[in-house]
Formats: C-alpha cells, structure tokens, sequence
C-alpha cells in the first residue's frame, strides 16, 4: 500500500516536536529457534508449484527503521532486507519510482502518485535493496527468494522500465530466473507460470531469485498496461504478472495477484483461487505511525486461521518483530511475530528427538525416533490425502502408501492448507501419523523426497588453527544439491600457493535436469583465503563419468605466524588424477572417501591466507552427470492433431539421426502460446516412449473441428549425440 508521503511527514514531524521516544526491546537473533522453525517450513515446499506454496513476505521491506541505506519518516518494517531474509522472510516487495523528474535512477519509496510518483535521494537506490538481496542468497545458495515489484509507467521517464532491468541484470543477473530460461522468446511479455514453476526449478537453473511485476493491482492484462514506453530490458529480466484460470478453468496470464482473499480472485473467494491452481497474496501495509498497528485479522494466529488455511499463499506482512526491538511510544504490541508465520513445526521443535517427522495428534509436525510404529500419511496426483491402514516404520511409508493403489505415495503438506485438509482426513482420531519430512544431513530436513537417501554424511574436522581469522561454513551446498538432486556436483578446485598455502577455490556447475527451465548460471565458485601466491592447475571432475573429489591431503605447520596455518594441500579424483600446493611440512592429515563416498563441501577459517580446512563428505551415487535437452519445438499444425513425435522431430533434423528412442530420458510439453504445461489442458495426450502428441480423434475433434492445443516440447536425452 502508498500512504500519502505529505501526511506521513507532518506525522513524522508531529512525532518529533513532541518529543516522543523510541522504546529498545532485545531483537530477535538469526539463531532463535522461531527464526529456525521458519527457516525450515520454508523449505518444505521445494517441489510443489507456486499455486501450493506459502511464503513469509515483508511489505514494503525497504522501508526500514534500522536500513542506513535509506531515510524513511514512516516506515513499514523495522529490521533491513537482509536482516528480515535471515529472519526466514523470502518475499521481498519493492516499490520502485525514478529518484527526481530529471533523474531516472530507480529508488525505492513508497508513494501514492503512481505515474507521477518520484522519490529523493535520501531514499534508498533499488541496486542498495538489490544488493541485500544478493549478499543473502551468496551466503545461503540453498535459498530461493521472491522479489514482488510495484512500478508504474512514467509521465517523465518514457525509458524508465529499462533502467529498472538493467539494475536488476547487472546487480542481481547472476542469481535471477529469466524469463528466457522458461523458454521465453527475447522481449516477450513473460507471465509467472505460478501452476508449475516450482523452487526446485528455480535452483536446478542455477538460481535462486525470481521477480514479477504486481501492479496495477485491478489491470485486467498488466501485459496491455506495461507495454508503453520502452520495455524491452524490463521484459527480459521480469515476469509480467501471473498465469491464473478463471472460473470456468480457463487461463489467463499476465493477471495480478488475488490480494486479501477477494479483490480479483475466482468468485472473490481465495479459497476457490487455490483450488484453481492460482496464488493470493495477503498485504498489510501498516506503518509505525499508523496509531491502530496492523490489522488484527493480520496478526497473530489470524495470518494462518483466516489466510494461510484458507489457502493464501504469500503472507505480506508489515512491521515483522517490530515490537521487539524499536517502536513508537504507545504502538502496542500486536506487531506480526516471526511465529505467526508458521504452521508446522511445533514450538522448540526439532530438539534432537529424532530423524523423521511426526504430525501428532494436536496438528503440530515434531521430530521423532523413525522406528517408532505409526500410520503413514499418503497423497495422491490431485493432492487427495488417505491414511495407511496399519502401523509401522516411517521408512515403510514409501511402500505401503504405494500399496494403496492409484497415485498415492508418502508425502508432507506442502502449505498451511494442506495441513488442514490432512487433519480432516485424520478426523478426531488420536493417533499420530508419520509424513514424508526426515533429516538428511547435520540440521538440514528434505520433504516430499521420492525414496528414502542414506547420504552417508560426515563432516571431518578442520586441520590448523580454528580459532585464527573468519570461519567459513558451506554445508548450503549440500542442502542445495539435496533440493536440486545429483545434477549440482563439483566441477573443479584449484590451490593458490607459493611456500605455503594462500587460497583454495571449489566450484560447482549446474547441469541440465527434466524441466521447463534451462540451466542459466551453471557455474558457482567459493573461494577461501587470501590472495597471496597463484593459482596452480585446475582439478576437473567430469559428473557424465560420475567422477568426483576421492581425498583430501592437508598439511598444517605454525612456523610463519607461531600458531598453524594450511601449508600444503593435495587434492585426487576418483579417476587417479591430483593436484598440490604449498610446501609438504608440518603435520599432514588425509581425508579419503570410501568406495561409496565423496567429498563435496568445506569448512574453516581464512584471512590472508588458509589458516584452517575440514571438508563434508556424502554418498558419490549423488553425482548425476545431467541430460541433454534440445530447444522448444513445435513442428506440427495442429488443424488435424498435434503431431511431436520422436520419428517426426527425427525426420526434419531436430533430433540426431544416431539417437534412438531408447535414449529419451522424458519429455515435457506445453501449450505453445500461454506456456500451459500439458499436464494442465485436460486434454487426452500421447506422452511415452514415441515422444508427444495429441489427436484430435483421442478428444473428440476430426480434421475439421480443431480439439488440440498447438502444443511445443522439448526432448530431454542421455546422449549428447541426439542434439542436432
């Protein structure tokens, strides 16, 4: 929301003159199990579609009491986006005008002149917000964030949407889903495709932002609206709305957000929107001025009563712990919680009890020994819930969900709202019921996973001294493979030295996985130490030939600084190859992988040089070597049925001639022109070992009577050969 600046200055300046002081409370730490249990829950969704999600947002996140990058006289959120992203917030909402009527740099502020609305410089530069973002999702690569912008087109600024898309490609590029790794065309008009896209599609392309365009909030076709002007670089870099389908099942993209559970929601209702397969975004945009605080129906154990059971998926919040750390005299209490936010795991939960989770009989998810004998919960295609009819393991539940026939298997609610439904199932039973959410690794839980992984975890302790200079911790890798799966492996190290050991890099590539989205940023790379001696050869791991780090030689000596600095280190393949650095003195420690083992993730601590290095050791069966994908075809007309199939693309060249089709790794399609995924058309398809195709006969069309969508697909291989 955009309250009017003029008041919000009188109101500052009222507050000011009659000396009203700001009452400090103790913040919130990072590490508070709240902050902890939200931190998870965030994860819990990793395979659902955006349309079965549920996000913890800031409104307004920018307009920070405790941000140094911006002045603002009446703010919507007390912590910086960077402290409210380590808080367990994931959506940042961004209001972005130009700064002056002759500046068109993109600031952030909030403003109710919408076409006509500036900011000033004392408020802070979109690429200031931008950069929290990115400083976060460096430390936390296992993380996926949601940027929601509001931007109007400009009376004085016919360029202005390029000048926002140039900040978000330079400053954040790196980490942001294009909307041409959906396979979008170059200066498409792109619609958040929120019924399939999922985080774990975001992360196997190599990212982990995504950003849409909100507003105007009551535009029947924000791609109508933001097409004046210049919006090329815009287009490019953000989604332009979102896919949603009308009462009669029909899609319509480039919509708004269904906002507070009515306005433009099917049948105003934001429970009949979810079961759409559409999202609902809950705003409350209260200020620290605003004498009557948050809406009581946005606090509390209303945000997930009234919304999120109701199937809300984003939570946009205002002033998030507010009250616990600075607020106007006489504001109350009645900020919005980082508990609020959270309607699974119960309350100091996890506590080490156990590895697989519970949800027990009062609703709450907890941890628990997996021995334990216990119904299983079980979902099937269409998100029915059924219990298994006799108790036992929680391994058991991949099986004997399974057994119940259909589609069911093992499974956690992906959101608030399925929680509920589960607990309707379960009626007033008093028993508990295992869910498909277990601990893989250290403190990381994975849900909704195919099959149980033993990941033959072991962290091996850090050689030198741990107590000298910066510790470094990249256990997110790991989680990050874990959501991803075995197409993020490490793809080289290297050793920088002289006498002694200056740095160490490790870098990780993406590789192509069965998805709508293509592999965007394939490389990340970490490097630790200084920048001291140089860089020796590159160790390459080749993941086609499942190759990996196999050993760890680390060689530690105190004789620079008096107390043990990393002197040398050696570094070898699973295919016998090595690399070395540094000079071999000291005391000299091995770290091996066993025959089912690799080394993947490090820890330590550095400074000028590598003071200390441990490393994360999981199973080498996670390595995944990736598939290869030829672009979006679309050969057939579909006049007479929608012909994609494997001998067709073959026989014009889009597949190679020595390919067969026992090299199809799978195939995924959709509606050529909205981007549907064919799973969504209702549409009888052809989709197996021959490729893809529709008939019209299969759907009671002829060759007169046009049944099937123009759908394209795409071919994913094992082969590199089947690429033309």
């Amino acid at each position: 929301m955009k309250p009017n600046n003029t008041l919000a200055l009188l109101l500052a300046g009222a507050v000011a003159a009659s000396g009203v002081s700001l009452e400090v409370h103790a913040a919130i730490d990072t590490d508070d199990e709240k902050v902890t249990r939200l931190d998870l829950q965030g994860q819990i969704d990793n395979f659902a579609p955006f349309s079965k999600t549920l996000w913890a947002g800031a409104h307004n996140a920018y307009a920070s009491h405790a941000w140094s990058k911006g002045t603002y006289t009446d703010v919507n959120q007390y912590y910086s986006p960077k402290s409210l992203l380590k808080r367990g917030i994931r959506v940042m909402e961004f209001d972005i005008y130009p700064e002056g009527t002759f500046d068109s740099t993109p600031m952030l502020c909030h403003n109710s002149l919408e076409n006509k609305a500036i900011c000033s410089s004392f408020h802070a530069k979109l690429s200031e917000g931008l950069d929290d973002i990115k400083d976060f999702l460096k430390d936390n690569p296992d993380e996926v964030v949601l940027l929601k912008i509001e931007s109007y087109k400009h009376n004085d600024h016919k360029n202005w949407h390029n000048k926002i898309g140039e900040r978000l490609k330079k400053d954040i590029g790196d980490y942001l889903l294009m909307p041409s790794d959906w396979g979008y065309a170059d200066k498409s008009c792109a619609s958040l495709p929120v019924s399939h896209l999922t985080k774990r599609d975001i992360l196997a392309a190599g990212k982990q932002l995504v950003a849409v365009v909100q507003t105007p909030r009551d535009h029947s076709n924000l791609c109508s609206y933001h097409s004046s002007g210049s919006y090329s670089k815009f287009w490019n870099t953000v989604f332009i709305g979102v896919d949603a389908f009308d009462a009669s099942g029909n899609l319509q993209s480039n919509q708004p957000f269904c906002q507070n559970g009515s306005n433009e929601c099917v049948n105003g209702d934001q429970t009949a929107h979810y079961l759409a397969n559409n999202m609902t975004v809950i705003i409350d945009g209260a200020t620290q001025l605003n004498p009557d605080g948050p809406s009581s129906s946005k606090t509390g154990s209303n945000v997930i009563s009234k919304w999120a059971n109701k199937g809300a998926q984003i939570l946009e919040l205002a002033l998030v712990e507010a009250n616990n750390t600075s607020a106007a005299s006489g504001y109350g209490a009645n900020e919005v919680q980082i508990e609020d936010f959270i309607w699974s795991w119960k309350s100091n939960r996890p506590n080490g009890s156990g590895d697989c989770a519970s949800l027990e009989s009062d609703a709450s998810i907890v941890d628990k020994a997996c021995s334990t004998y216990q119904y299983h919960a079980c979902v099937d295609d269409n998100r029915n819930w059924k219990l298994t009819t006799s108790k036992d393991s929680w391994e058991m539940g991949f099986a004997n969900c399974q057994s119940l026939g259909g589609s069911y298997a093992f499974a956690m609610p992906f959101n608030a709202y399925e929680h509920v439904q589960l607990q309707n199932t379960i009626g007033a039973s008093s028993e508990h019921h295992w869910v498909n959410y277990y601990k893989a690794f250290d403190d990381f839980w994975l849900s909704n996973a195919t099959e149980h992984i033993d990941w033959q975890y072991v962290k091996n302790t850090a050689v030198g001294s741990t107590n000298k200079g910066d510790a470094f911790n990249d256990i997110a890798l790991l989680k990050r493979k874990a959501l991803v799966g075995g197409t993020f492996n490490l793809s080289f190290v290297r050793v920088r030295s002289n006498n002694r050991v200056d740095g160490f890099q490790a870098c990780y590539e993406t590789k192509q996985s069965l998805s709508h989205a293509s592999v965007g940023t394939s490389e990340m790379c970490v490097t630790y130490g200084g920048s001291g001696g140089s860089w020796g050869d590159k160790l390459t791991f080749d993941s086609s030939k499942g190759e990996h780090l196999k050993s760890l030689q680390i060689c530690k000596d105190d004789g620079k600084y008096g107390y043990d600095t990393v002197y040398y280190l050696k570094l070898t393949s699973s295919n016998g190859s090595s690399i070395k650095g540094g000079t071999s003195s000291g005391s000299c420690t091995t770290y091996s992988a066993s025959a089912s083992q690799q080394l993947f993730a490090f820890h330590g601590t550095d400074n000028k040089e590598l003071n200390s290095l441990g490393v994360y050791r999981i199973a080498s069966s996670q390595v995944n070597g990736g598939l290869y994908a030829t672009g979006w075809l679309d050969r057939d007309d579909p006049a007479s049925g929608d012909n994609e199939l494997f001998s067709s693309h073959q026989s014009v060249g889009n597949i190679g001639a020595s390919c067969s089709t026992s090299d199809v790794a799978g195939v995924i399609a959709r509606v050529k022109g909205n981007k549907l995924d064919s799973s969504l058309t209702g549409q009888n398809l052809v989709n197996n070992s021959s490729g893809f195709a529709c008939w019209n006969s299969s759907n009671g069309g002829s060759s007169s009577y046009t049944t099937c969508e123009d759908y394209e697909v795409r071919y994913f291989f094992t082969k590199a050969s089947c690429l033309p």
